[in-house]
Parts: structure tokens; C-alpha cells; sequence
């Protein structure tokens, strides 16, 4: 019953958002409903195992990236499709060297699905995080193609493990294996019956310790920091952006410099924060002129990861709203983070915090105190909390070798 009605409501949804992007004007929509429009893009002929990875969006694409990276270094003819849910995803990785494919996923269908797996032709199908769909994985059983869902979470509250969610849960037996971010989502489901699961850990961790590596350095943001210290806003809200321009207006971050990475970088939400922090006080990134200022908004897709390099203290937007954005970008480079108190869904959120390199704020006062905590402790200077940070995601590191060996074994 609960399966026709899942496949009643994507179709109203495939009627509906046109009609929703066209009234409200949303870029967004527009590019998800328009991108689905389009032709599937021309798949090359089989050279060797294709890997399709399908990706709800950026976030979950970094995670796949390690595994893409071994299953390539494994076999360098190994062909890898990609596909994104979200326009962000897809808009910003669609030619990225690593896959052979880049496309949209449709919705799911039962007919979407027979003529996605028609033109992909997958030999294994890796799923990540939160990627259950119910007409495809049916599709990819019949079709006896083996499917893998790579750093999954799981939570007690969850639909799918809700008696109305049943129907959803009783796919995940035909994963040839699920790979657990954490040892709670692993006992949940080793609870419910389950010995397809393995806890690996998170994906994540090798990725930004990769990143962290090669980082290059950064012209602008370098002469801008200066001797300075350096505080980042990493996608940040306008809830963050007030906190921190209510404390910077009171004086109370000293002589830090701030470097504010929106997660919205269009220029009416930048201009709201040179508003706010007031023209004289603000450069923008890309009309970087003077070090003198105090305020660096970072107005640019793409540069925020290595930006982190030069943090002292960040803090992680998000987590005032719906969900936190990545805070491991920031540790690996040794710069602790802090966040709102929406963290609950996020493990890593929680293991950080457990190893004092991470601190959840509700209000500007919570967060000056948090901010002091990292840079006047007197038992613990600047350069133990930055080694502290490094290996915290150097203890967590190694998941993708252990997803490898299963894949490959």
C-alpha cells in the first residue's frame, strides 16, 4: 500500500515543480526540472567494470570521491558514472576527471528506472548516505546487479525504521553490503536483523585529509590575513553572520580577522553583509585591493576548502537551520570549529566535540565563550588545539580502505 502511494506522490512532485519553478522564479527548480528534460548524455562503450555512483548532491560526491580514486588506481580502465540529484551537485562537479559521465537522475519510477539502468549498464551501483530508491534497487535486484550503500547514518527516528517505513526497510537486505559511518547506526540495525552491515566509518575523512595535503595557497586570503588571526564563517547563514557582526561591533573578538564564505554567494545576500558589517569595513574576494580591512567575504564557489588553511578558529554555518555543513574541511587543516545546536543528525558533530576540537553555541554569548575556550586556553595554546584537530581526523581516517577490500575483494 505505502508503495503506491510513494509512487503516487513522485508523480504529483514530476507535475508539480515545473508549475513551482516557473511561479516562483527559482534558479534552483528551474535547473532540476530543465536538466531532466534533457537527452541522457552518450555512454561510452564498456572498456572494463562500470561503477555508477549515484550522489544526492556536493556533499555526498565528496565522500565518494576516495573509493572513485581507488576503484580507478585498482584498474585504471574502470569506467565510473556519476549521478546527482540536486542542481548544486551536478552544476558544479558535471565535468569532473573522474567520471567518464556526469548526469541527472530522474525521479523515481519504475519506467525511470528500467531506462536509467538501460543507458548506464552498471556493473555495481554505490548509493551514498541516504540514497534508498525504491523502484531502482527493485530493478537493479531483477537485473542481479550488485548495489552498496557507502557512509550511511541511521537514527532511531528515522521513517525507514518507523512501522510506517517498512516497506522502504525491507529493501535494505539486498544491498550486497551497507558501510555504517557510525557504531550506533551499526547497532540499530545489527538490532533489527541485519548482517549485511559493516562499520567502516566515514568516507569524508580520508577526503579532506587529501585535501588538507595538497592544499595551494591562496594569494588574496594570505595577504589579507596578514600576522593577523583569522576567524572563517564556512557557509554561513545570516543567523551566524549576525552573531559574529554583533560581537566584532562590541569588540569582543579582539584583533581577529574575519573571513565570512556565505552559503549563498549571490550578490544580494552579499551586499546584505557588506550592509551590515558597512562598506568601509568589507572586501570582496574577487576585487581583493586592500589588507587594511577587517572583513573578507568570500564571493566565490570553490575556494572555501583551501581557505580553511589559514583559519585560526571556524565557525560552521547551518546548524542554527536544518543541518550543519562540513566541519571536517576545517579540522583537518588544525582549525577547531563551532557550530550552532541543530548537530544531532551529524556524527561527526559529536565525536568532535567529544575530543574538545568542536563546541555547539545557541546565542553570541555561548559563542564567545567557545571562541576563548579555543584561543585564551592556558593549559591547551593555539598549537595544541591545532595538532589536537589534525589527529582527530587522522584517528578517524582509513574508511575508504576498508570499503575498497569489500568492493574489490
Amino acid at each position: 500500500m505505502m508503495r503506491f502511494l510513494y509512487l503516487g506522490l513522485v508523480h504529483l512532485v514530476e507535475f508539480l515543480l515545473p508549475l513551482i519553478a516557473k511561479l516562483t522564479g527559482s534558479e534552483k527548480l528551474k535547473l532540476f526540472t530543465e536538466g531532466r528534460k534533457q537527452a541522457f548524455p552518450q555512454v561510452p562503450p564498456k572498456k572494463s567494470v562500470r561503477y555508477w555512483f549515484h550522489c544526492a548532491s556536493l556533499g555526498e560526491f565528496e565522500q565518494a570521491v576516495p573509493v572513485m580514486q581507488g576503484l580507478k588506481a585498482a584498474d585504471s580502465e574502470t569506467q565510473i558514472i556519476v549521478t546527482f540529484f540536486s542542481p548544486s551537485g551536478y552544476e558544479q562537479r558535471k565535468k569532473h576527471p573522474l567520471a567518464d559521465v556526469v548526469m541527472y537522475l530522474p525521479l523515481d519510477t519504475p519506467a525511470n528506472a528500467k531506462k536509467v539502468l538501460d543507458v548506464i549498464q552498471p556493473d555495481v551501483a554505490i548509493f551514498v548516505k541516504y540514497e534508498i530508491w525504491f523502484y531502482l534497487l527493485s530493478e537493479l535486484k531483477k537485473r542481479e546487479i550488485p548495489f552498496y550503500l557507502l557512509s550511511a547514518v541511521f537514527r532511531k527516528d528515522q521513517y525507514i525504521l518507523s512501522w510506517m517505513g517498512k516497506w522502504l526497510f525491507d529493501v535494505l537486505p539486498n544491498y550486497e553490503k551497507i558501510f555504517l559511518q557510525d557504531k550506533q547506526s551499526f547497532e540499530l540495525l545489527e538490532k533489527r536483523g541485519l548482517n549485511n552491515i559493516t562499520y567502516t566509518g566515514d568516507t569524508r575523512y580520508d577526503r579532506v585529509k587529501q585535501n588538507a595535503l595538497k592544499v595551494k595557497e591562496n594569494d588574496v586570503i594570505a595577504k589579507f590575513k596578514g600576522e593577523s588571526k583569522l576567524l572563517v564563517l564556512g557557509s554561513s547563514w545570516p543567523t551566524e553572520e549576525k552573531i559574529i557582526h554583533e560581537l566584532w561591533q562590541s569588540e569582543k573578538l579582539g584583533d581577529f580577522k574575519i573571513m565570512i564564505a556565505p552559503h549563498d554567494v549571490s550578490d544580494s545576500h552579499i551586499t546584505e553583509i557588506i550592509d551590515l558589517f558597512g562598506f568601509d569595513q568589507v572586501e570582496r574576494f574577487t576585487q581583493f585591493k586592500s589588507e587594511s580591512k577587517n572583513i573578507l567575504i568570500l564571493d566565490t564557489i570553490g575556494h572555501l576548502s583551501s581557505a580553511y588553511f589559514y583559519s585560526d578558529v571556524s565557525f560552521i554555518g547551518g546548524a542554527f537551520g536544518k543541518g550543519l555543513h562540513n566541519i571536517l574541511e576545517s579540522l583537518a587543516f588544525g582549525s577547531p570549529v563551532i557550530f550552532g545546536p541543530n548537530y544531532e543528525k551529524y556524527p561527526e558533530a559529536h565525536t568532535s566535540m567529544h575530543a574538545q576540537v568542536a563546541m555547539s553555541v545557541h546565542n553570541a554569548e555561548n559563542f564567545i565563550k567557545a571562541f576563548k575556550f579555543f584561543t585564551e586556553n592556558e593549559e591547551c595554546g593555539p598549537l595544541q588545539v591545532k595538532t589536537k584537530c589534525i589527529d582527530f581526523v587522522n584517528w578517524n581516517s582509513g574508511a575508504t580502505e576498508k570499503v575498497l577490500k569489500s568492493i574489490l575483494h
